[in-house]
């Protein structure tokens, strides 16, 4: 009798086209001033891992871009934080518990950006920021409502036209 794997090939190799996605499509950003950058795609591999295996893979793709993230391109900028790290696996995780196994509704596209905009791009990375540099919350704090509040809205946009998409695959394609 044959285990059935928990980690199969096919989860596998998808994991790691969300994290390659992840880094690509997290290079995609408009930087207005060295404060203000909007970055609205590198979210998407990682909801899409969420929605199609579970708050765990979800997870595991936000922590693994991150760190390729960091490996790749911002080692220049300092020491790796694992503060960050903990946001992607959480927001990873978030949009798992919220899209997997459900019907991507306007409601519930809201309900899975919005908590990890406002609790963990503004507060957490805010906090980060901080504990890294010095650099005040509250200082920071009305530069990330600004770019938050614009990229929201957009980043539902991108959920619900990503699952539209998806919904037109056959369901024996999606079978993970």
């Amino acid at each position: 009798m044959q285990k059935k794997q928990v980690l199969s090939t096919q989860k596998l190799v998808l994991l790691a086209l969300m994290v390659a996605l992840n880094v690509v499509l997290g290079r995609l950003s408009v930087q207005f001033t060295p404060e203000i950058r909007l970055s609205v795609f590198g979210f998407l591999p990682i909801a899409l891992a969420g929605m199609l295996m579970g708050p765990l893979y979800g997870g595991l793709t936000g922590a693994a871009g991150d760190i390729l993230n960091y490996v790749l391109f911002t080692h220049v900028y300092g020491a790796y934080f694992p503060g960050y790290t903990l946001t992607a696996v959480l927001s990873g995780w978030w949009y798992g518990r919220t899209l997997h196994g459900n019907r991507v509704t306007w409601l519930r596209a809201i309900l899975a950006i919005a908590p990890v905009i406002i609790l963990g791009e503004m507060l957490l990375n805010s906090v980060w920021v901080y504990m890294m540099y010095s650099k005040t919350f509250w200082a920071k704090l009305p530069l990330r409502l600004l770019t938050n509040a614009v990229e929201c809205p957009v980043k539902v946009l991108l959920l619900m036209g990503m699952s539209r998409l998806m919904e037109r695959i056959p369901a024996s394609r999606l079978k993970l």
